[in-house]
């Protein structure tokens, strides 16, 4: 189950709303009052919780409005998002250390990690053609959160194959807001590899490039998601026998781009991608 991601298109569309106005008098956008505060309980995990926000400055959230979950800038997402259940909150916690948090160093979260996030027991698509109750979504990111959709009972029947698409799903969300709104700048040399507007879903092999989620459109933003969920759901070894062959990338560029992202990541912050699936 692949994490949704709401965010690059809003992105472009605010960004050329500020730079068309930036002779005018400042403007500012409308904020999201805050509707919560911590602790949001009495448990042991809620001192964990204000521990966090504490040293992040993110709110970790399992008692939330559906306005705290659906905004996002200039309107709402196509999700709903069931409370956290808080006989699972614990649990959910030590999942999100063990399969995100430990794999970046705390100066890095500091900058990458997001205003919120949703701990949500169920999370589920608000479309017509799905049974969204049968395909439960791991994670939904927009540009001010977020969220894990597994805080809750179904965390404990997981299998380890549905584990590890949680743990993938949860580091492209992570790393969707964080490039998304410029917390972490995508690597220099990843945006000059490739000019988008050549590529076409007929030959993005020779480019070396992934397709958008929607619209089967090619841009820098939704290529290097893609290659965080790669990185972070497969090794070396198996990318060596799979999307690394020559007729699945004929040109090499999926490998030059794979190794610029771990690289730069590895040189400019300490953060070792390939450890996520050692």
């Amino acid at each position: 189950m692949k994490p949704r991601i709401l965010l690059y298109p809003l992105f472009i569309l605010l960004l050329s709303v500020v730079m068309g106005c930036s002779k005018e008098a400042d403007i500012k956008p409308d904020e999201l009052k805050p509707t919560f505060s911590l602790p949001q309980g009495n448990h042991p995990y809620d001192k964990q919780i204000l521990d966090f926000y504490n040293t992040y400055g993110c709110y970790m959230l399992y008692k939330f409005s559906e306005q705290d979950f659906n905004w996002n800038v200039t309107g709402t997402i196509p999700y709903v998002a069931d409370q956290g259940d808080e006989n699972y909150i614990g649990q959910s916690l030590e999942a999100l250390d063990k399969h995100l948090f430990s794999f970046y160093p705390a100066n890095f979260l500091k900058v990458a990690l997001p205003y919120e996030i949703i701990l949500s027991s169920r999370i589920r698509e608000v479309d017509l053609f799905l049974d969204t109750l049968d395909n439960p979504i791991n994670s939904v990111a927009t540009f001010r959160h977020f969220a894990f959709g597994r805080a809750g009972s179904s965390l404990e029947t997981m299998t380890a194959d549905e584990l590890k698409v949680m743990k993938s799903d949860l580091h492209k969300a992570f790393w969707s807001q964080a490039v998304g709104f410029d917390r972490i700048p995508m690597p220099p040399a990843f945006l000059k590899t490739t000019n988008y507007i050549d590529v076409y879903s007929w030959n993005k092999e020779q480019y070396g490039v992934f397709m958008g989620e929607y619209d089967d459109s090619a841009s820098a933003y939704y290529d290097f998601v893609s290659f965080i969920e790669v990185i972070a759901s497969k090794t070396l070894q198996e990318l060596e026998q799979s999307l690394f062959l020559p007729q699945n990338d004929p040109k090499g560029k999926y490998r030059l781009k794979y190794n610029i992202i771990v690289n730069y990541y590895k040189q400019a912050y300490s953060v070792d991608l390939q450890a996520i699936v050692k």
